[in-house]
């Protein structure tokens, strides 16, 4: 059955009504509501809502969920006035749960709008790095952490002028006795050099000391050492010229193959192949090193296609290029991992 255009045009108003209505239901909620579970609840379903519909269908609320947002990071929407006989652990529960869920509101916000999110951000900064100072605890110093580094993954170049005010506190947590913290620190300081071009080079000579750590036997969480690769890749990415690379890439390769966090797998492994189509003379003398953990990542099933396909690339241009002195390099190779990374090679 076909639809009219009039037809058409009635089912996309009934779609507005309704969406009309889910959100100022939820707005109505984070800034009225009592319960804070049912808050933390409104603010993640705003987060799916925008992940999932993008920015036109919440643009007519943006201005609202800012406001929002905001009084929630001050801690004075109604759900937060609520007074109690004590602070117990159901209390402190509450409260984490609740941020976490609000906290997840900007780097959504950021993703939906990308640099036009960042007069909003700038109102929201302030408040939201309150949580990382004293008397609030490490959790709450990674949850703000995490969300900078997810909104500058997002909003790109403007989180540059910002770049004085995280970076301390990133490079702080990169020493956090708690792994989680250590992981998102990583994370943080990889998509501010990313993103933030000449503003985080002063930054370059601490980083990589901070790092440096993250490599060591000592870090015995698989997780923080796979972000820390991440980090390193986009630095390399970024201004390679401003890392010495023949002390970072060795460290860097036999920290490979990624162990945990797959999500890097994109940023550490093209790096490598960038550097390696360029013909960059750093990694010319670490190719042996560098095949070998391509032929680990062409067959694990937990990397993804594409990843595999742009190892392929790399590993076909090698061939192409020094043909001759490939061919010991991948006959040292296990036979299943060297058919792998061959058939990943001829792929046109």
């Amino acid at each position: 059955m076909q639809c009219t255009v009039s037809t058409m045009q009635d089912i996309l108003e009934k779609q507005k009504d309704v969406l009309d209505t889910i959100m100022n239901i939820y707005i109505k909620t984070m800034t009225e509501d009592d319960d804070k579970e049912v808050v933390a609840q409104a603010c993640m379903s705003v987060a799916d809502i925008m992940k999932d519909c993008g920015f036109a269908a919440v643009e007519l609320y943006m201005p609202r969920l800012a406001e929002a947002t905001l009084a929630l990071l001050h801690q004075e929407s109604c759900c937060q006035q609520v007074e109690s006989d004590g602070e117990d652990d159901g209390d402190i529960d509450h409260d984490e749960v609740l941020m976490d869920a609000v906290s997840d509101l900007l780097p959504a916000f950021a993703k939906v709008m990308r640099s036009y999110f960042d007069p909003i951000f700038a109102k929201l900064f302030d408040p939201l790095m309150k949580f990382a100072k004293s008397p609030h605890p490490p959790q709450d110093k990674t949850m703000v952490v995490a969300t900078l580094a997810e909104v500058a993954q997002e909003m790109g170049a403007p989180i540059s002028a910002y770049v004085d005010k995280i970076m301390p506190l990133a490079l702080k947590e990169l020493a956090s006795s708690e792994a989680t913290n250590r992981r998102n620190a990583a994370f943080c300081v990889g998509e501010l050099c990313k993103n933030s071009g000449a503003a985080a080079l002063k930054y370059y000579p601490d980083i990589l000391q901070g790092l440096h750590r993250l490599f060591a036997n000592s870090e015995q969480d698989l997780a923080v050492r796979d972000n820390a690769a991440g980090a390193i890749a986009r630095m390399i990415m970024v201004q390679p010229q401003s890392i010495p690379l023949n002390q970072v890439l060795p460290v860097f390769i036999k920290a490979l193959p990624l162990k945990e966090d797959h999500e890097e797998s994109m940023a550490v492994y093209s790096c490598l192949c960038n550097l390696l189509l360029s013909s960059h003379p750093q990694i010319l003398t670490l190719v042996p090193d560098v095949i070998h953990v391509f032929a680990q990542v062409v067959v694990s099933p937990d990397e993804s296609d594409e990843v595999k396909t742009t190892i392929g690339k790399a590993v076909s241009h090698l061939i192409s290029v020094y043909g001759q002195q490939m061919q010991p390099i991948l006959s040292a190779l296990p036979p299943a991992h060297a058919n792998a990374l061959a058939a990943f090679a001829s792929r046109r």
